[in-house]
């Protein structure tokens, strides 16, 4: 099949923006033809390339690939590098072939990093391990393009073999490997990129970016649904166009309904960022580092680009992938699912006490928390348990949470990085074994006690996902966030904050299945 469509291309090669109209044939750019000028005005569009997330967990967005993929295409976002790395903690290997066999029925081109730290840490019961072994097999293959982001600083500073030995199979199948290693500095930072580590998206501050970039790595800006670093990183796009990076992390189903990528874009350009240095960032920089086989625009390319009615909005007209449309894709049910889920009910005395001395301070907007003791605290505290879901008979550990101010009731999660046990907060015991009871029934999803009433949503697929459609998701997202919101909480993302009171790898107190982990000391707390 050929046709042809004219627009205004912005070419992001050559840093011209002109009237052109480009051939389709068999899904290919068969060519690129520059119009006379005085057609400028007449024609309505601009033809980008698409956009990349650069990193992404799509279990994060709680959809399925498939309804990922249709969603993330209305926006522009025509590929991304997703690390498979949640579903693979909860149900292994099993966990990647999922998540192979729903994107093949997606138009989206996504691609797949191998997670790096499959468990996350070896001291927080997880349900799949991913060990060197499987690593070196697994990353010759052409389903993984990167090893994905290698958590395990330590690891590498240290020289843990089992570390070592996955960097090495990574190198040696000439795959690129990704990093996430928050704060490091120095003589540490040095080993790490020495390593073969390339990319960060947990940079913090300008200084650990420039410090970063200036051993050789990529900084990913990320604005997810929690964690967000567009404010703090944009002036890098400028400084440092060829070394940045846009994604997301992780990214909830009610803001991919809103926009993706093309957000990041919009806010970029709006704040005076060069045009062409930002879709740089949104496209060409993640195509080249990763070597993906994604079209921008050129003849020979697969015809893969979309058109935006401006370039202050970024609104997508239509998006292009090997020249069909796929932009207006209606919603495919998929009844596959997977789990790993072996937890029982528990009682309000089944809750230990917890330990007032090492308290958790919740800091909006970040993955990060605080190390508190009882004389620090000025705001209500609540307590907060995380449970083994992955074997009968566990005892939940618990803390005192500082942040969430809820004034009755309880709310948890299966979604809880990356062992994804069941991490409930609440006012008293009996709210929270109620939560539990509940998150047990589904086997897996949220759920809200506002003290009379149990609001679920049950994600079937590794208590991460749930195959119903984006709207149905969003829907009964929001109706989880209102009644959080009713129980006292201020905070913008409750439950995404939540996921990551569990994360032991991102400073600076957290709760793991085991009992609370004290990140800066990298050890439990007695």
């Amino acid at each position: 099949m050929e046709y042809s469509i004219t627009g205004n291309l912005v070419d992001i090669h050559k840093k011209d923006i002109y009237s052109a109209t480009i051939t389709i044939k068999d899904g290919k750019i068969a060519s690129v033809k520059k119009n006379d000028s005085e057609q400028n005005n007449t024609i309505e569009g601009y033809i980008l390339p698409g956009f990349v997330d650069s990193h992404c967990h799509i279990e994060s967005s709680m959809l399925n690939p498939v309804e990922f993929g249709r969603n993330a295409l209305k926006h522009g976002t025509l590929a991304s590098v997703s690390d498979p790395h949640e579903i693979a903690n909860v149900c292994g290997i099993e966990g990647l072939e999922y998540m192979h066999k729903c994107a093949e029925e997606s138009p989206m081109k996504i691609f797949y990093s191998l997670p790096s730290c499959v468990p996350a840490v070896d001291f927080d019961p997880a349900g799949g391990v991913i060990d060197a072994e499987t690593t070196s097999r697994l990353i010759k293959t052409d389903k993984y393009i990167a090893l994905s982001e290698m958590m395990n600083v330590p690891g590498v500073i240290f020289n843990n073999p089992e570390v070592i030995q996955k960097l090495k199979a990574a190198k040696e199948a000439g795959k690129m490997i990704d990093g996430h290693a928050p704060g490091l500095s120095g003589e540490n930072l040095k080993i790490y990129t020495d390593a073969g580590i390339a990319t960060d998206h947990e940079v913090a501050s300008l200084k650990e970016a420039e410090e970063k970039i200036a051993m050789g790595m990529k900084i990913q800006i990320r604005e997810g649904s929690s964690a967000k670093s567009l404010d703090t990183l944009m002036p890098l796009i400028d400084k440092y166009p060829n070394s940045v990076l846009l994604c997301t992390d992780d990214y909830k189903a009610y803001d991919l309904k809103k926009g993706y990528i093309n957000r990041m874009v919009k806010e970029a350009v709006k704040r005076g960022c060069d045009i062409y240095n930002v879709l740089r960032a949104a496209s060409l920089n993640a195509v080249e580092h990763y070597n993906l086989p994604l079209g921008l625009l050129r003849e020979g390319d697969d015809a893969d680009f979309i058109i935006v009615d401006n370039l202050k909005s970024f609104k997508v007209k239509a998006s292009y992938i090997k020249g069909e449309k796929v932009s207006e894709l209606e919603y495919k049910a998929i009844d596959k699912t997977i789990n790993n889920f072996e937890a029982e009910a528990i009682n309000a005395s089944d809750i230990p006490e917890p330990d007032n001395n090492h308290i958790i301070g919740i800091v909006e907007d970040s993955l990060y928390t605080k190390h508190l003791s009882i004389n620090d605290v000025t705001d209500r505290l609540n307590k907060i348990i995380c449970y083994n879901r992955y074997q009968k008979g566990a005892i939940p550990a618990s803390a005192l949470i500082e942040g969430l101010n809820l004034r009755f009731g309880a709310f948890g999660s299966t979604v809880g990085h990356d062992s994804h046990n069941i991490t409930v907060a609440g006012y008293d015991d009996e709210s929270i074994a109620k939560v539990v009871e509940a998150i047990v029934d589904m086997k897996g999803g949220m759920a809200v006690w506002d003290g009379r009433e149990l609001y679920t949503l049950p994600l079937p697929v590794g208590g991460l996902m749930s195959n119903k459609s984006i709207d149905e998701v969003e829907a009964d997202y929001k109706i989880l966030h209102d009644k959080i919101t009713s129980l006292g909480c201020s905070l913008t993302s409750p439950l995404m904050t939540l996921a990551f009171m569990s994360l032991p790898v991102i400073p600076s107190l957290k709760l793991t299945a085991n009992g609370l982990f004290d990140v800066d000391k990298f050890k439990f707390v007695k």
